[in-house]
């Protein structure tokens, strides 16, 4: 009889902790819908287009955000539209925000056709999409007066000799 009333206390207890995990794992997710329709409507309403997902890492009470969006000159002060970020995520869900990582997808430019031509190494057309990113483009223009490196290659004789005069050197200014 003891055995029974135990294995009914066993079983009881069982259904008990299911449905209290059950229960957390809604809450949770109810938690990070809300806080994702807050941010994706944080960045409506200044006119910026986002995705966002968020979680919650074991063990932690406060969420973390991944918002994904196009590059813009506005987000170079992340961390500050951050700070204002978490503030209205407390103020509308009442959680808390603890961080926020922003991705910034590059447009991939569109592959080159079977029929098309070659761009010569200093034309215009070798440039990048110009249409494509502005921001990005923005970036690339100092990119694009970089000297580029130039290599050649060597016989094997040559390279010894360059590859021995730097030991003597450095050999010489070793002992003085």
């Amino acid at each position: 009889m003891t055995l029974l009333v135990l294995l009914a206390a066993l079983v009881i207890g069982i259904i008990a902790f299911s449905i209290t995990v059950k229960a957390k794992a809604r809450r949770a997710q109810r938690d990070i819908a809300a806080i994702n329709a807050t941010i994706i409507d944080y960045f409506r309403r200044s006119g910026v287009q986002v995705a966002c997902d968020s979680t919650r890492l074991a063990g932690r009470k406060a969420f973390t955000a991944i918002v994904e969006s196009e590059p813009m000159k506005r987000f170079r002060l992340s961390h500050i539209i951050e700070m204002t970020l978490r503030e209205h995520v407390r103020k509308n869900c009442s959680l808390q925000l603890e961080k926020v990582y922003w991705r910034f997808p590059i447009k991939e430019a569109a592959p080159a056709q079977p029929g098309d031509m070659p761009a010569e190494a200093g034309s215009d057309a070798a440039k990048p999409d110009e249409t494509s990113d502005e921001y990005i483009n923005e970036g690339l223009e100092h990119y694009r007066h970089i000297p580029k490196p130039e290599v050649t290659e060597l016989d094997w004789e040559t390279f010894e000799q360059v590859s021995t005069l730097g030991r003597e050197k450095g050999e010489r200014q070793d002992n003085p």
